[in-house]
């Protein structure tokens, strides 16, 4: 069951909204655009911050889909619940759609957090933003965030701590492994 699960946010996550959007209203393809990234940021930049920001919704919802459908048959574990979330992740860096290629999957890793600790959501889309603005490349400064997020999750969520800590882990780790290349820019700027 939990398979079938993982599949199916696999494949909701490989639903490219930037792509989309992007070419029905442009007939543009966004990875010839910008940054060739097709994600809601350069979505932001080549047609405009409105439906960047409709983008950006709309790959949240793809990480939260996914893990309601699950819950709803019955599935109520939160660390196998997170494994579907992150297949949603997966699927948005990944997409079967678009030949194996797509965006970083902030939003829809967002989308898995939003689900699961809904409280610290806000959270989250500050500290995201401050990083953003001060140094996206800054492993301290990511690593900073991290700690923050953590403590705040001890605070908050005492009940669940244990699960929730692992699910971080795991969606950390996701993060990390689906973009290794940025994360291997950084290690090269600073020993070059």
């Amino acid at each position: 069951m939990v398979i079938i699960f993982m599949i199916l946010g696999y494949l909701v996550g490989s639903i490219s909204f930037a792509y989309l959007f992007t070419f029905f209203l442009t007939g543009k393809d966004i990875r010839k655009i910008g940054t060739g990234n097709p994600g809601a940021a350069n979505v932001a930049r080549a047609i405009g911050k409105k439906w960047g920001i409709i983008v950006w919704i709309a790959d949240t919802i793809k990480g939260v889909f996914p893990m309601v459908i699950a819950k709803n048959y019955g599935i109520t574990n939160l660390i196998l619940l997170t494994l579907i979330g992150c297949c949603a992740v997966i699927g948005h860096c990944y997409s079967i759609f678009l030949k194996f290629k797509g965006g970083k999957g902030a939003a829809t890793s967002g989308g898995v957090i939003l689900y699961l600790m809904p409280k610290l959501f806000l959270l989250v889309i500050i500290l995201w933003f401050l990083v953003q603005k001060i140094n996206p490349r800054s492993p301290k400064l990511l690593f900073s965030s991290i700690i923050i997020f953590l403590i705040f999750l001890g605070i908050i969520y005492t009940k669940n701590f244990i699960e929730l800590f692992f699910s971080t882990l795991i969606l950390i780790i996701v993060g990390a492994i689906v973009n290794r290349d940025v994360i291997g820019e950084i290690k090269t700027k600073k020993t070059g």
